[in-house]
């Protein structure tokens, strides 16, 4: 099997390895399973492929928050009681996986993983329709590990490099109709991507 074609399966074994919470619920979906989702992106870089997911919590909050969509604004509810803003803390968690897809792949997924040390910068906002306001970090740094995956396509075995970062963001007050924004950068400042994420 050539080379290219066993770092195409591994891409694909890599994007089905995020799993089924981790996929964005339908608006009309009343249920969330404790969680907010980023969903999933697939980044082509110059230097390799990146995949990139995330998730927002809070304890128990979202077990069983229920949204119910009307012609102005969402309408959400806890327990019967209807709920209207997001509460003290959320933590945002985001996970990037690394494969190599270049047209000319090198020994490194991707320029943002090198060895065991990586340089990411998170910026996190609030998006009220088309206006963005910064939200505050506490710390005010992300807390990043990481970490590799061991996969075995016919029979070769390979690792897969990936990060989670977390982020305590100060949600109080902040309307839950209001979506929370991660800016992903890269070291030397190239914005990667920018995810999105509301119940």
């Amino acid at each position: 099997m050539s080379r290219y074609r066993v770092r195409g399966i591994l891409l694909t074994l890599t994007i089905a390895m995020i799993p089924i919470v981790a996929r964005a619920h339908s608006r009309n979906n009343p249920t969330y399973g404790g969680v907010v989702n980023f969903g999933a992106q697939q980044l082509h870089l110059k230097d390799g492929c990146l995949v990139i997911d995330g998730t927002l919590t809070s304890g128990n909050f979202f077990e069983d928050l229920k949204r119910r969509d009307n012609d102005i604004l969402p309408e959400f509810t806890k327990s019967g009681t209807v709920v209207t803003e997001y509460p003290e803390l959320l933590t945002a968690s985001i996970r990037i996986l690394g494969n190599e897809c270049a047209a000319s792949p090198s020994d490194s997924p991707s320029s943002i993983f090198s060895g065991e040390s990586y340089s990411l910068i998170f910026e996190v906002a609030w998006k009220n329709g088309l206006q963005l306001r910064p939200a505050v970090l506490s710390p005010v740094v992300a807390h990043c590990v990481g970490s590799s995956t061991l996969v075995n396509p016919k029979e070769s075995i390979l690792t897969v490099p990936s990060i989670t970062c977390q982020m305590t963001v100060e949600s109080k007050g902040v309307p839950l109709a209001h979506h929370l924004i991660v800016s992903v950068f890269a070291s030397d400042g190239r914005r990667l991507t920018r995810l999105s994420a509301a119940p």
